[in-house]
């Protein structure tokens, strides 16, 4: 969104929008964590409303969650070398099939590991991941209501989603695509198919 000058307010008011105090603004800003959308007559910094309330409550969200600054600047500008890939399956023989394949073929990256979508929750919020491999049929939460969860989450909106399926049908494709997933795969997975669509989510 381009912005206008109906748009830039003063860094106090972002301050008191945001609850955070003036002196960390001007620190994010001088990290480039939060952007300068223009300055008064006077010289002073004036920053989109919008815009920068939102970065700054997912800088706070990723600061809660143990990382660092330089650490958050890399998950906010996506430029991390090393990916984090979470898949979410209940069975067990798929997802180390999956994870073997994948530190094969990106030894770099992390990769975890959770069994069903309870689980997904809470390490979704504290791994952070760029990648969700998601089952569809998964025990308890089902993968449409974990990519729903994530779609509906302001501070996850970077995730790609990934789902797979050995229920393939056209309704079921469009159901979870419709849910947000980026891409979608049957089960049984061909390797080489699968590596290519990590790739093309993760790596433009």
């Amino acid at each position: 969104m381009t912005m206008n000058e109906e748009e830039l307010i003063k860094i106090s008011m972002i301050a008191e929008l945001a609850d955070v105090a003036s002196s960390t603004i001007r620190h994010y800003t001088d990290m480039g964590l939060i952007k300068v959308g223009g300055y008064t007559e006077g010289g002073q910094r004036l920053y989109a409303r919008t815009e920068t309330v939102e970065r700054l409550t997912k800088i706070q969200a990723l600061s809660k969650r143990g990382l660092t600054l330089p650490e958050i600047k890399i998950a906010m500008e996506g430029k991390s070398k090393s990916k984090k890939i979470l898949i979410v399956d209940d069975e067990q023989e798929v997802s180390e099939l999956l994870v073997e394949l994948l530190k094969n073929r990106f030894p770099d990256w992390q990769v975890r590991v959770a069994g069903d979508g309870f689980t997904a929750g809470r390490l979704i919020g504290e791994f952070y991941p760029d990648l969700i491999i998601l089952d569809l049929m998964l025990p308890g939460v089902d993968g449409f209501h974990v990519c729903k969860q994530i779609r509906e989450d302001p501070l996850l909106t970077g995730i790609r989603v990934l789902a797979i399926t050995g229920y393939d049908s056209q309704e079921m494709k469009d159901k979870i695509i419709k849910c947000g997933a980026n891409d979608y795969l049957a089960k049984p997975m061909d390797n080489k198919e699968l590596i290519e669509r990590v790739q093309k989510l993760l790596i433009p």
